[in-house]
């Protein structure tokens, strides 16, 4: 049932401001420069990168599809209102450990975007530049997978001796669920 409930939020993540590809190659992506690649892992050095966010009340299924559907309510009325929203890969979904544990979506807005922030419930977000750590694999995306991929990274990067910020992880994904195949990835910030 999980499996059925989690492939549902899949389909409702995908962004829908603009047509979306199975390839981030069609579409707007963060630009970045591997600096290593190791068996387990990539280093990667991304740019300056925007993004609109909207908080989770929980980390259930029904809460992605809410937040889901908040981010594309907010695109639709940028484009009603003559803004330009130019939307690409991947989606983020950034889960916080801890005392106060959050959880958020993200997408990824174009070079070039205009939104008019005013709703209260959906945020910019601009990323400094900065070292990510990016496992990739496989798969239709679950939290499962996203966790196990994660303990994976966390292993591999304790092992080749990188120092990283283990009580936050971001899952990127970057097709749609129609897609043949999924490019999935858990990114974690080098410390």
């Amino acid at each position: 049932m999980e499996k059925l409930l989690l492939t549902l939020v899949t389909l409702v993540l995908v962004p829908s401001c603009s047509s979306q590809s199975s390839s981030c190659s069609n579409y707007p992506c963060p630009k970045y420069q591997v600096v290593e690649t190791n068996e387990d892992f990539e280093e990667r050095r991304y740019v300056d990168t925007d993004w609109i966010t909207t908080k989770l009340s929980s980390r259930d299924s029904s809460a992605f599809m809410a937040a889901s559907k908040t981010l594309r309510a907010f695109c639709n009325k940028q484009k009603e209102a003559g803004h330009e929203v130019l939307d690409g890969w991947p989606i983020l979904i950034t889960s916080t450990d801890g005392e106060t544990p959050s959880t958020s979506l993200s997408w990824f807005l174009a070079p070039g975007s205009n939104p008019e922030i005013t709703d209260t419930l959906v945020t910019p977000e601009h990323k400094a530049a900065t070292t990510i750590y990016v496992r990739s694999y496989s798969g239709t995306p679950s939290r499962t997978t996203a966790e196990e991929n994660k303990k994976i990274l966390s292993e591999a990067l304790t092992k080749a001796g990188k120092k990283f910020v283990s009580d936050i992880y971001i899952g990127a994904h970057y097709e749609s669920f129609f897609a043949l195949s999924h490019h999935n990835e858990v990114w974690m910030y080098s410390a």
